[in-house]
C-alpha cells in the first residue's frame, strides 16, 4: 500500500511539474529574449541563440517548477483531506515525504550536471558563434584585422597603423556575450586621458550598425557618418569571463593548482583586490627609478668606453713618437757621424797637403770654408732633429697626462657603475618582490573567483530539494489544488525572498571581507530553515 501511495504521490508531483515546468521556462526565455533585444541584439541573431537561451534558462526555472508543482501537490492532498486520510491509516508523514525528497536529490543532480557541464558547453557556442559574426563583419567589409584592442565592452580591429592613424577600424561592442553595435570606419585616433581614465576614439568616414537602442527608440539601425567620437571608460572591473567556459571540474583542477602554488609561496592579503591597487601604484616609481639608474649606468659604460678609447688613441700617439724619437735619434747619430767623418777627411787631407808643396793661401782659405758650411749644414740638422725629438717628447706628456685623465675618469666612473649596479639590482629585486606579491594577490583572487564560480554552480542546483521540504509544508498548510494559488505562493516566496537573498548574497561574496559561502548558500539555508519550522509545525498537529 505505501509503494502504491509513493507511485502516486510522485504521478501527481510529476503531472503537475512539467505544465508548471513549461510555465517557467517560456516566461525565463521571454525575458531573457526582451532583456537582448532591450540591448540591441537583432531578430535573426536572438533566434540563432534561443536554444542556447532555453539551455541557460532551465536550471533556473526547475526549483521554481518544483516549488509550484509540490505546493500543488501537497496542497490537493491536504484540500481532499487525503492527508487526514493517510494519518488515520496510521501511515506516518514521512512515508508521502521520502519520495518527493529523492525527487528533490534527483532534480538537484540533474540541475547540478546543467550548471556544471551543459551551461558552460553552452555558453563557449555562442562564444564561438559571436566569434564567427566578428569575421562574417570583417570579411564582407574587406578588413584584416592585424591588431585587436581590448577595451570592456569594447573590441577594436584595426587594419594597419601609418603616421599615427589607424586605417580599417572595425569596433564591436558587446552585452554579457552578444554583440549590440559595430562602427565600421576607414581611419581613426585613440587618446588616453592624462588620468588613464578614459579612451577617446574618434572614428572617420564610416558606418554603423545595430547600434545600442537603450537611450532613444528613434535611433535608425544603419547609417553612415563623417566623423564621430566617443568616450570608453577604462579601469573597469572586468570578470574573469573564462570562467563561466570552464566546467565544475576544470573549476575544481584550477582551484586546486593555485591552492598548491599559494601553499609553495606562503603569501596571504586580507584584501588581495587593494593590494594589487597599492602595489601597481608603487611600480611606476620603481620603474622611473630603474630607467634613471640605467640611464647612469649607460652613460658611465659610455664614459668608460670613450676613455678607453682615448687610452688607447693616446697609447698609440705615444707609440708613434717614441718611433719617431728613435728615428730622429738616428739622424742625429748619423750626423754627428758625418761630422766626424768631415773632420777626418780633413785632417787626412791636411796631413797630406803637408808632403806636398804648400799651395796658396787662398785655396787654404777655401778649404776650410767649404769645412765649416758642411759642418754648419750638418749642425743645423742635428738642432732640427732635436726640436722634433724635443715636440715628441712633450706630445708623449701630453698623452701620458691625458692617459691619467681618462684613467681617473675610468676609476670614477668604474665606481659609479658599481654603486648604480648595487641600486639597479636593489630596485629589481623589489621590482620582482612587488611582482610577486601582484602574482600572489591576483592567485588569491583567482582562487576567490574559482571557489566563488563554484559554490554559484552548487548551490542553485540544490534549491531544487530545498523548495521542495519547504513546499510540501507550505502545500499541506495552504490546502488549496488551485495551480493560481501554487503559482503565488511560488512567486511570493521566490521573488520575495529566495531571489532578494541570492542577489544580496551575490553581492557579499564579491567583497573579499565575506565568507563565500555563507553568501551564496544564505538563500538555501533560508528555504532550509524555514522548511524545518514549518516540517515541525506540521507534525505537532
Amino acid at each position: 500500500m505505501t509503494n502504491t501511495l509513493q507511485k502516486y504521490l510522485l504521478y501527481e508531483l510529476f503531472r503537475t511539474f512539467i505544465p508548471a515546468l513549461l510555465c517557467f521556462e517560456f516566461l525565463m526565455l521571454l525575458g531573457f529574449s526582451i532583456q537582448l533585444l532591450h540591448k540591441g541584439l537583432d531578430i535573426p541573431s536572438l533566434t540563432y541563440i534561443i536554444p542556447f537561451l532555453a539551455i541557460y534558462a532551465l536550471p533556473h526555472a526547475l526549483p521554481s517548477s518544483l516549488l509550484t508543482a509540490t505546493v500543488m501537490t501537497y496542497g490537493r492532498l491536504s484540500a481532499d483531506n487525503e492527508i487526514t486520510a493517510i494519518r488515520s491509516a496510521g501511515i506516518h508523514l514521512h512515508k508521502i515525504i521520502t519520495p518527493i525528497v529523492i525527487a528533490g536529490i534527483f532534480f538537484s543532480l540533474l540541475t547540478l550536471y546543467l550548471n556544471a557541464e551543459v551551461l558552460p558547453k553552452s555558453y563557449f557556442k555562442v562564444r564561438k558563434f559571436q566569434e564567427k559574426a566578428v569575421k562574417q563583419v570583417l570579411a564582407k567589409h574587406f578588413i584584416t584585422a592585424n591588431k585587436k584592442i581590448d577595451f570592456h565592452p569594447y573590441q577594436i580591429y584595426i587594419s594597419n597603423v601609418e603616421d599615427g592613424i589607424y586605417k580599417n577600424i572595425a569596433v564591436f561592442e558587446f552585452a554579457e556575450d552578444y554583440i549590440v553595435s559595430i562602427l565600421l570606419a576607414e581611419e581613426g585616433e585613440i587618446e588616453i586621458n592624462d588620468a588613464g581614465s578614459i579612451a577617446l576614439l574618434t572614428l572617420r568616414r564610416g558606418e554603423f550598425i545595430k547600434p545600442s537602442t537603450k537611450n532613444s527608440t528613434d535611433i535608425p539601425k544603419m547609417g553612415s557618418f563623417e566623423e564621430a567620437t566617443f568616450d570608453i571608460p577604462l579601469r573597469q572591473r572586468v570578470r574573469n569571463t573564462a570562467l563561466k567556459y570552464a566546467t565544475l571540474t576544470n573549476l575544481f583542477i584550477r582551484r586546486e593548482k593555485v591552492d598548491n602554488e599559494l601553499k609553495i609561496s606562503k603569501t596571504f592579503f586580507e584584501d588581495p583586490e587593494k593590494t594589487i591597487k597599492i602595489t601597481m601604484r608603487e611600480i611606476p616609481s620603481i620603474n622611473e627609478k630603474k630607467k634613471e639608474v640605467e640611464k647612469k649606468l649607460e652613460d658611465a659604460q659610455l664614459e668608460i668606453k670613450n676613455s678607453k678609447a682615448n687610452i688607447s688613441k693616446q697609447e698609440g700617439r705615444i707609440k708613434r713618437a717614441k718611433f719617431d724619437i728613435n728615428i730622429f735619434g738616428n739622424y742625429i747619430k748619423a750626423a754627428r757621424n758625418n761630422i766626424n767623418r768631415i773632420t777626418q777627411e780633413k785632417r787626412n787631407e791636411e796631413n797630406n797637403k803637408s808632403r806636398e808643396i804648400v799651395k796658396t793661401i787662398e785655396d787654404k782659405q777655401k778649404r776650410e770654408e767649404g769645412f765649416l758650411k758642411k759642418t754648419l749644414l750638418i749642425k743645423k740638422i742635428i738642432e732640427k732633429e732635436k726640436r722634433r725629438i724635443r715636440d715628441k717628447k712633450r706630445k708623449i706628456l701630453i698623452a701620458e697626462r691625458s692617459i691619467g685623465e681618462e684613467s681617473k675618469k675610468i676609476e670614477k666612473a668604474t665606481v659609479i657603475i658599481e654603486e648604480t649596479d648595487l641600486l639597479k639590482k636593489q630596485l629589481e629585486k623589489e621590482h620582482l618582490t612587488l611582482s610577486k606579491r601582484i602574482e600572489g594577490a591576483r592567485k588569491q583572487k583567482l582562487k576567490r573567483e574559482l571557489s566563488l564560480n563554484i559554490h554559484k554552480r552548487l548551490s542553485p542546483s540544490f534549491s531544487c530539494l530545498t523548495f521542495m521540504l519547504i513546499g510540501i509544508p507550505l502545500g499541506i498548510m495552504t490546502r488549496s489544488s488551485s495551480m493560481l494559488v501554487s503559482l503565488g505562493v511560488s512567486f511570493i516566496l521566490i521573488l520575495f525572498f529566495y531571489y532578494p537573498l541570492v542577489a544580496t548574497g551575490l553581492i557579499l561574496a564579491e567583497n573579499i571581507t565575506f565568507p563565500i559561502i555563507p553568501s551564496v548558500w544564505g538563500a538555501n539555508v533560508f528555504n532550509f530553515i524555514v522548511g524545518l519550522v514549518l516540517f515541525r509545525n506540521i507534525f505537532n498537529k
